[in-house]
């Protein structure tokens, strides 16, 4: 028998969020075609900057809508799914009716476990939104929740606003933030929550901004600018280090005009700033790709951009008029045993992943197995088994819905292990 005594101390990991507007994504327009938005050459340069940043989420927006969001997976396993890389997962389907784009959540499925999501589709005035926005729930993947129950969660927003200068636009796009406020407060909202995407604003004195960043019903729930570049910045050579777009100086089916305006963000709440929740920004690491201060009112790529390989700049360049916005977190990570715990490797088979019985087959004659018991990701017992003189356990799973969930086994002497089990 093997008996090891594991002192564990606090524990910390990254995430590297992405969001990204992909311009018209196997989405034909009478400005984008196959010839001038070509998928395979967006795939492709996509897979470049995939493998050149290893994001661990991405909200990506100006996806085509399809039947059962094949586009949406077909750009899963031919641009993030590459290379060695078969981690990442996506999120679940979701369009406007009417409309020919959509959002999509694409994550690394080793970190990360996707809960749950919704989505709003109408604003305060009961009126259909634009474009619906994206509510998506992720728990941190942490193989010993079980033994401290002390659950992870990141939220994460995605939105693609009403583009356009003109009055009526920007009150299409306070229609949408203001119905994200108001379904956050309604909620009573705390935790790690981003807002993210590209929300087509000029100036931080827009309405829409404004009701993110200055929420007067409830400034608890205000979103913050991680590196507190707020103004004017559409023309603006002040904010030429975070303008996204254009990435070229002429048109065709992308926009031209050159890096001039700041539409993508990733705002964070007052958790991730402060570092309240487990979830904390790292300082200096947000940043569109590719922007070095140095592009106002001209290419991503010419003249030579020092900040990116040339390969990356020309993937930028060709994949889409945005640049990507990125930045870090570090999630803290509790001590998962105490000095006293002993930890042991039952020599146990199960079904895993199981549908709707748990069989368990006990192996080990060395260890008298007392019970096992079948954990929720909360800590909380769901069914508790005796085990002592049986070499087969059965536990019906038809009752739980789909998710993760852990087996606690502990022995006659006091030996603990803790298994993953996954119910679909």
């Amino acid at each position: 028998m093997n008996l090891s005594y594991n002192l564990k101390a606090q524990s910390f990991d990254t995430l590297k969020v992405m969001t990204y507007n992909l311009l018209n994504y196997r989405n034909s327009t009478n400005q984008c075609n196959n010839t001038n938005n070509n998928p395979t050459t967006k795939e492709n340069a996509l897979e470049i900057i995939i493998d050149h940043t290893l994001p661990d989420v991405v909200v990506a927006c100006e996806l085509g809508g399809s039947p059962n969001g094949i586009n949406a997976f077909t750009l899963l396993n031919s641009s993030f799914n590459q290379n060695g890389r078969n981690y990442y997962n996506m999120a679940n389907y979701t369009i406007t009716s009417g409309s020919s784009l959509t959002n999509m959540l694409y994550y690394n499925s080793n970190k990360l476990i996707l809960e749950s999501q919704t989505t709003i589709q109408k604003g305060l005035n009961n009126i259909d939104l634009v474009r619906l926005i994206d509510i998506y729930t992720l728990y941190y993947n942490d193989p010993n929740l079980a033994q401290h129950g002390d659950t992870t969660y990141l939220h994460f927003i995605g939105a693609h606003l009403k583009a356009g200068n003109t009055t009526a636009d920007r009150n299409e796009r306070a229609e949408a933030t203001e119905a994200v406020m108001a379904y956050l407060d309604t909620i009573n909202a705390t935790g790690n929550y981003f807002f993210m995407g590209d929300l087509n604003v000029y100036r931080a004195s827009e309405p829409a901004f404004l009701d993110l960043v200055f929420y007067t019903p409830d400034p608890s729930l205000n979103f913050f600018d991680p590196v507190n570049r707020v103004g004017t910045w559409t023309n603006n050579s002040i904010y030429a280090d975070v303008h996204t777009q254009s990435t070229r100086t002429s048109g065709g089916c992308a926009a031209g005009g050159g890096m001039d305006d700041r539409f993508d963000f990733i705002l964070a709440s007052d958790e991730v700033i402060n570092n309240t929740d487990k979830v904390e920004y790292i300082a200096n690491t947000y940043e569109a790709l590719g922007q070095d201060g140095n592009r106002f009112n001209g290419s991503i790529k010419s003249p030579t951009n020092n900040s990116v390989p040339f390969f990356v700049a020309n993937a930028l360049f060709d994949l889409s008029d945005h640049l990507p916005v990125m930045m870090d977190l570090k999630v803290t990570l509790p001590a998962a045993n105490k000095i006293s715990e002993q930890q042991f490797n039952f020599d146990v088979e199960y079904n895993n992943p199981v549908t709707d019985k748990l069989v368990l087959s006990i192996n080990d004659n060395s260890v008298a197995i007392k019970s096992i018991e079948l954990v929720d990701m909360s800590g909380k017992v769901l069914k508790a088994a005796l085990v002592l003189n049986k070499n087969r356990i059965e536990i019906n799973m038809a009752e739980f819905s789909r998710g993760t969930y852990f087996l606690r086994l502990s022995s006659t002497e006091g030996l603990k292990s803790v298994k993953k089990l996954i119910k679909i």
